[in-house]
């Protein structure tokens, strides 16, 4: 695999980052997780460590499940329902703040429980009657929890294999694939896990011997080999899309286009403007950014329409409740400077706006600065561009003393529907100083009170559709501009087999389902 990313993170504690969510999957199971398939059958949730997708009681406050016979880690041993226990009373420890919220959200207790490096005696709401039952108690009905445990959080971890923070470069395997070494910001090496049984697993092919995922290459030079295809390039796969110089080339050699997988995604792409940071507490100023904006040279630093529609509103046309909005239009979507200014005028900022952008420092990363840069100083707005390392991005924006004004950001739900990306990135109440997912920093206690009421809804269509109309409340304020509707076209090389986009990971490639022709 040729990667110009980095890997955030392979602690499933802290993995909550699509391009390594794709890889931990390699590595370790869950109690349920993705089907390996492309388009939208990808998106249903089956079972993977468990032999269902939970049996819920007491009205979906208590959620049981039964491990498979037969599952192991790497060193032979059986995994156990205390292992998955260990693993989520992990995701509570401060040193470990990355992971997705659930089990802080949902399980009782939860708000005051600091990990088990501070309470040895672990957290009473998630039970473990014997070695293949786990039983957890939430302090709320949860229809998708069946769903919510596809999550890496919901990972075994042995607790005598524990090693804190350091377990990010080491993770114990229960996947088909073990840690051989990893050098971060260079390279992984996968091998096999001998203690995988396939016939445990209906998910992961477990086809190549190795792995090798070398990690923050020039993505033009990705491009450059995997069109040429030579050597050891014809068993190998891009980890991100081709980028929008190769598009050209790509399309153009029939032979190449034959290796351009494309696939789709729930993904909205958008500008996240930190509404703490005077002046953009003000929503004029917002709007003047959002309709400032060149969606379009945004999209075009990712590959044109090969990458995607470009975003009027937050949810995907994908994903369910999805409602047509387009509250900042602008002449081929490439922005509206007259709008901007008029709106700055307005707000006492016609001239002297000044503004930080976080942005990953890749070359992608830089040409997505300098869209946004360009654009907003149509509207008179000076954009400093900060470039941050892609192996400590989202770890970066998500700590809220370290943000700048204005973050390239994203999301993808955690499972199909809005109820994992709505509450997660907008109710103010779940913002933290550290791994924060609400890059915006809003607020509104309006907002916050709907998703409530929408989380008490009992009728899963009326809740997709109020979601829809939440999505048009929010975008009145401004928090975050979307700019693109997520494709990914990624090139494999001849030997490939097995490649297909999946939706869960923005569209790049499953890896669990690549094997190479004999």
């Amino acid at each position: 695999m040729l990667s110009s990313l980095d890997l955030e993170h392979l602690d499933p504690a802290r993995n909550y980052v699509s391009s390594s969510q794709d890889v931990g999957r390699l590595i370790y199971r869950t109690l349920t997780t993705f089907a390996a398939a492309p388009g939208p059958a990808g998106g249903k949730i089956v079972p993977d460590l468990a032999t269902d997708t939970g049996r819920p009681s007491n009205g979906a406050r208590t959620w049981t499940f039964t491990l498979k016979s037969g599952v192991k880690f790497e060193d032979g041993r059986p995994i156990t329902s205390r292992d998955i226990k260990y693993g989520v009373e992990r995701t509570f420890a401060a040193e470990l703040p990355e992971g997705a919220p659930y089990g802080r959200l949902w399980l009782v207790g939860g708000q005051n429980y600091k990990g088990p490096y501070k309470d040895k005696h672990g957290l009473a709401s998630i039970k473990t009657p014997d070695d293949r039952t786990i039983v957890f108690k939430l302090n709320r009905p949860v229809a998708d929890f069946g769903s919510a445990v596809s999550q890496p959080i919901f990972a075994p971890v042995p607790r005598d294999k524990d090693t804190g923070v350091r377990y990010d470069s080491r993770p114990f395997s229960s996947g088909p694939y073990k840690v051989a070494s990893f050098e971060p910001k260079k390279r992984l090496t996968l091998v096999r896990n001998s203690g995988w049984r396939k016939a445990t697993d209906s998910v992961r092919k477990g086809q190549p011997d190795k792995i090798v995922i070398d990690l923050n290459l020039d993505g033009a030079v990705v491009d450059q080999r995997l069109i040429a295809a030579q050597g050891q390039d014809a068993d190998a796969v891009a980890f991100e899309p081709v980028g929008p110089a190769s598009v050209g080339p790509v399309m153009a050699n029939p032979a190449v286009r034959a290796r351009l997988v494309t696939g789709e995604s729930m993904s909205t792409r958008y500008l996240s403007i930190n509404t703490r940071r005077k002046p953009l507490d003000d929503v004029h100023v917002r709007q003047a950014i959002a309709y400032a904006l060149d969606k379009d040279a945004l999209r075009t630093t990712r590959g044109g329409p090969i990458a995607g529609k470009v975003a009027t509103t937050l949810l995907a046309p994908s994903l369910q409740g999805s409602a047509s909005d387009d509250p900042y239009p602008s002449p081929g979507s490439k922005g509206d400077p007259s709008r901007a200014k008029a709106l700055l005028k307005q707000a006492g900022h016609a001239s002297d706006l000044t503004l930080t952008l976080d942005t990953v420092a890749t070359a992608g990363g830089q040409k997505q600065g300098e869209a946004v840069q360009a654009a907003l100083a149509k509207a008179g707005i000076k954009v400093k561009i900060n470039t941050i390392s892609s192996s400590a991005y989202y770890s970066t924006v998500g700590n809220t003393a370290q943000e700048h004004d204005l973050v390239i950001d994203g999301w993808t739900p955690d499972w199909p529907g809005a109820s994992t990306f709505l509450p997660l990135v907008f109710d103010g109440r779940l913002i933290t100083p550290e791994g924060n997912n609400n890059h915006a920093q809003y607020d509104s206690p309006a907002i916050n009170s709907r998703i409530d009421a929408i989380a008490r809804m009992k009728d899963p269509s009326a809740a997709a559709t109020a979601y829809g109309q939440l999505a048009k409340q929010i975008m009145r304020d401004a928090p975050v501009v979307p700019f693109l509707w997520d494709k990914a076209a990624v090139l494999r090389g001849p030997h490939v087999t097995g490649a297909y986009g999946h939706v869960a990971y923005v569209g790049r490639l499953d890896l669990v389902s690549l094997g190479l022709r004999k």
